[in-house]
């Protein structure tokens, strides 16, 4: 199995991930905008079912998104590779999406039963918890400054490259020049080249 085939395998979860959360807020919505619901009432004239529904599809896309932060963050900590640098910045960046987008999906259910000191306190709790994951995100940034700087000097360097390539001595396929493996047999280049030096 190859490089590519190998990435493309251990990725394929994501796929569902993103199914959940499209479905989840395409249903919220459908749901949530048909009369049946929307003039059903569990509170007389404040909450409605249709809240319900947007607050429960709203709630389980932001679920999802947040596990799937949560499981590409340890994918990168096993696997590693050239995207190794974003295992320290992708559950922060997402906690934040999550708890922001909250706010406004709890308010779908609470605020019908909140008076305006609840309402205050609700807002304070929230503004909070953002800064906090916004903090939280400036110093994962921080802590990753010098893998970023690395991952990007590389990337420029790989469009420096492009156009140029390389024989795998092994096969004779053409690869480009930054490749590592070749992308036919899925051989160490640099050990091959090395391999051959060493005979001659």
């Amino acid at each position: 199995m190859n490089n590519s085939n190998l990435a493309k395998k251990d990725w394929s979860w994501v796929g569902r991930f993103v199914a959940v959360i499209v479905v989840a807020l395409i249903l919220a919505a459908a749901i949530g905008s048909m009369d049946l619901f929307a003039k059903t009432f569990v509170i007389e004239g404040k909450l409605s079912a249709a809240h319900l529904v947007r607050f429960l599809g709203y709630s389980t896309a932001l679920a999802a998104l947040w596990m799937l932060g949560q499981r590409a963050t340890i994918d990168l900590q096993q696997h590693g590779g050239s995207w190794s640098f974003m295992q320290h910045l992708i559950l922060p960046v997402v906690t934040l999406i999550v708890v922001a987008s909250t706010n406004s999906v709890a308010l779908l259910v609470l605020k019908p039963m909140m008076n305006a000191s609840l309402n205050n306190i609700y807002n304070w709790v929230f503004i909070v918890a953002i800064l906090a994951c916004a903090a939280w995100v400036v110093m994962a940034v921080l802590g990753q400054s010098a893998s970023l700087t690395e991952a990007f000097t590389s990337a420029a360097e790989r469009m420096g490259a492009s156009g140029k390539t390389k024989l795998c001595p092994a096969c004779g396929t053409s690869n480009e020049v930054t490749a590592k493996f070749c992308k036919q047999c899925s051989k160490d280049l640099a050990d091959i080249a090395a391999s051959r030096e060493a005979s001659l």
